[in-house]
């Protein structure tokens, strides 16, 4: 299966150049080159791993898998030795009670050890714990339909921060993020942040370029934030205090480029070579950024059914990517990880020592893989 697997040190070449003249690191490393490290990852046999290639959450003995297209939403596995046993699944999929037809957005709150599952579809939600199996409807969501909420994160067990689109192109007032308190309902506005990116047009065009792609990670400790999102490569970190967003530090600084589409609001005009995006992990230390390995361009010629050779052949479908940036939570970039094989996104362990990912096999099966983390100096 490796060698399937492999060969693909010219993309990520590519991308690794790219990236290097947008990367922001703080002052003490402007002139420090960051270390690279190669990881070879080992295959984790996993058994009933059907559908499931998003790794939500890992840590020394259990593995949260997204299963997106079985009768259950998630799949928790227990990590024994050299391999993954099936313990448990939640989020029946269904129209009964206590049931979702979809969930988009899965946000995983570890000290409580809640889950919840969130469909953009109807706006449905359930809280699910996963020790006592409890699920609860949540009807948060559905309160504030005037609103597009569109990717979130916990602040504690009952509020999110929450990336929204005002869904009207003559607002003018800036709410980028807004607190959701679940067991009310009730919105709090958040201050302090807007994209500088040049972009003078509708702010729901600006909203909705960054917000229904973004990408957003709290400290597991602190009230600092990564976020981003899926268009150009960009960045940053910040701190939020009460009702406020303080503390920003860019770390990728490629902004999208777009313009109002035909309707005057949709955003469209991205050029080819425009990047798009990443996955994220953190930690108590680091930030781990999965590099998406894609341009714009590569998703025009896909859509035209010409694919390019970098994403032909199993584990290299335009979903896997290997470059891995990491930084510390001042902002500073430590090191890079190429990961053999690639994999589809990344879960970090808390103390660091182990990355978990989903490649695949020969056959297009979902493969779990485990790879043991460098110490970062």
């Amino acid at each position: 299966m490796r060698r399937n697997l492999v060969d693909m040190n010219r993309v990520g070449l590519l991308i690794m150049l790219l990236v290097g003249g947008i990367v922001l690191s703080c002052s003490r490393q402007d002139k420090v080159v960051s270390p690279v490290f190669r990881l070879e990852g080992t295959v984790i046999p996993a058994d009933s791993l059907q559908n499931g290639y998003v790794v939500i959450h890992a840590d020394t003995n259990e593995i949260l898998i997204e299963a997106s297209k079985e009768s259950f939403f998630v799949e928790a596995y227990e990590l024994t030795g050299d391999s993954a046993h099936l313990s448990h699944r939640y989020g029946k999929r269904g129209g009964g009670p206590n049931e979702l037809m979809e969930a988009n957005s899965i946000y995983y709150h570890q000290p409580t050890r809640n889950m919840l599952l969130y469909s953009s579809n109807d706006m449905g939600a359930q809280f699910i714990n996963l020790d006592t199996y409890d699920t609860r409807p949540i009807h948060a969501f559905r309160q504030n339909n005037a609103l597009w909420l569109m990717k979130a994160e916990f602040i504690n067990d009952s509020t999110l921060l929450t990336a929204c689109v005002i869904p009207n192109p003559k607002n003018t007032e800036p709410d980028w993020f807004k607190l959701l308190h679940l067991t009310t309902g009730q919105l709090t506005d958040i201050e302090g942040f807007l994209p500088e990116d040049g972009f003078d047009g509708p702010l729901m065009t600006k909203q909705w370029i960054y917000n229904s792609s973004a990408r957003m990670k709290k400290h597991p400790h602190r009230n600092r934030f990564i976020y981003g999102c899926d268009e150009g490569l960009y960045a940053e970190i910040f701190d939020l205090e009460g009702n406020r967003i303080v503390n920003r530090k860019i770390i990728l600084d490629q902004y999208p480029s777009y313009h109002p589409g035909g309707d005057g609001v949709s955003p469209e005009g991205a050029p080819d070579r425009q990047l798009c995006g990443f996955k994220v992990s953190v930690t108590p230390r680091y930030i781990y950024i999965l590099l998406n390995r894609y341009t714009k361009g590569d998703l025009r010629a896909i859509s035209r059914g010409e694919t390019p050779e970098q994403f032909k052949g199993p584990g290299k479908g335009i979903s896997f990517s290997e470059e891995v940036l990491v930084f510390d939570w001042e902002g500073c970039l430590c090191g890079k990880l190429n990961l053999t094989p690639f994999v589809v996104n990344i879960a970090v362990t808390e103390d660091d020592s182990t990355l978990y990912g989903i490649t695949e096999s020969e056959y297009y099966e979902p493969v779990l893989v485990r790879y043991t983390c460098p110490e970062i100096p």
